[in-house]
């Protein structure tokens, strides 16, 4: 487990996010669940303190019965338990260990995991994993604005708010810094239908690891 090195995947709506992580969790180096953990959202300060023996429990219970019974994902909650007494109680330490359990059969050299609209969140993960990765996934606002619509369950107007997520997405990443930024990468949907062997290739680059072809055939892909 300490070898193993962490990723981050975020965007706003109808953004691409799904296929890119799709793309490169063919990779024997590269795994990363699409909306399934939502870490930030269902379990980051959510149970506090969480080297509270009661809180921890919850936690994990509660990650079992979304993961088991949303996604038919069975994770060991007897490993689990084993590895927090061996490790520290903390946030960053239950990232790691939901995400390998997702994974635990498979191989890998980064794990993690894709959230939507989780860009605030992102100076707290790279607290948590000061080496850690950063995906960031955009698109042409008109394009999310067009797709959204067609997807949407929101009454009358209320599918433009796809197009104030994307303005606080730019907004928000434009005043991180510089330390924060070399731990990120920004990747335009519109470059990964244009080219995808060439923008494949740059996110390898940045996450060092080994570009494949298989990574470009549909036939690989996997939820």
């Amino acid at each position: 487990m300490n070898n193993i090195k962490t990723v981050f995947l975020t965007c706003g709506v109808r953004s691409g996010a799904a296929l890119l992580t799709r793309m490169l969790s063919v990779s024997d180096e590269f795994k990363a669940s699409s909306a399934t953990l939502n870490f930030f959202r269902f379990f980051y300060n959510k149970y506090n303190p969480l080297n509270k023996k009661q809180n921890l429990d919850k936690a994990i219970n509660d990650a079992h019965k979304r993961l088991k019974y949303r996604f038919d994902i069975n994770i060991d909650k007897k490993e689990i338990n084993l590895f927090f007494k061996k490790n520290s109680k903390t946030y960053k330490n239950l990232y790691k260990i939901l995400c390998f359990q997702i994974f635990r059969f498979q191989k890998f050299k980064y794990i993690g995991d894709k959230e939507g609209n989780a860009w605030r969140n992102i100076p707290e993960y790279l607290k948590m994993f000061p080496n850690g990765k950063v995906i960031i996934i955009t698109r042409d606002p008109r394009d999310i604005i067009c797709s959204f619509k067609k997807t949407t369950i929101a009454k009358k107007n209320d599918y433009l708010i796809a197009l104030f997520n994307f303005v606080d997405l730019v907004n928000y990443y434009s005043r991180f810094n510089k330390k924060i930024k070399k731990n990120i990468i920004l990747v335009k949907f519109s470059n990964i239908k244009k080219n995808p062997k060439f923008t494949l290739k740059k996110i390898c680059k940045f996450l060092q690891i080994k570009f494949n072809h298989t990574m470009l055939k549909h036939k690989n892909f996997k939820d």
